[in-house]
């Protein structure tokens, strides 16, 4: 029974430097996913970003969402990805193209989409003002206490 127990606890007795590779696996795998020409390739990179997710979930210790992740999502929708394109017999050919028109167009979705979210995000300037708020005399609670 003791072993059972050691077995189970072993994801949780991770070192930190795991998580930091696979969430670096992760966004590797993700960027390959959108520049891969080859569809068959990019799902199976999209199949390797579903496993090191499901990898991630069960390092946490969430280890049921981990293998559903894992069932779900590289046993069902990954597969059945994977088996359409290769149903439809892509021809190499068709994939041989000048795709570059569409750099500038990735530039502008990029920083339309990251400008907004900078300045939603927390930064040191925002910690700051926070702090200034919170050591204010107004905004401080006094306690009063009974010693009986």
């Amino acid at each position: 029974m003791h072993f059972l127990f050691e077995t189970f606890n072993f994801f949780n007795g991770f070192h930190v430097v795991f998580l930091y590779i696979i969430t670096s696996i992760s966004i590797i795998s993700g960027i390959l996913i959108v520049i891969t020409k080859n569809p068959i390739v990019s799902v199976l990179y999209l199949i390797l970003l579903f496993s090191n997710i499901s990898l991630y979930l069960i390092f946490i210790g969430i280890v049921f969402i981990g293998l559903s992740y894992l069932l779900v999502y590289v046993g069902a929708v990954s597969i059945l990805f994977l088996f359409i394109l290769m149903l439809i017999n892509i021809r190499v050919s068709e994939l041989i193209g000048d795709t570059n028109n569409n750099i500038p167009l990735a530039i502008i979705a990029i920083l339309s989409f990251f400008i907004p979210i900078s300045s939603i995000l927390p930064s040191s300037d925002n910690k700051a003002d926070n702090f200034e708020i919170i050591n204010k005399q107004e905004t401080q609670i006094s306690y009063v206490s009974s010693n009986n």
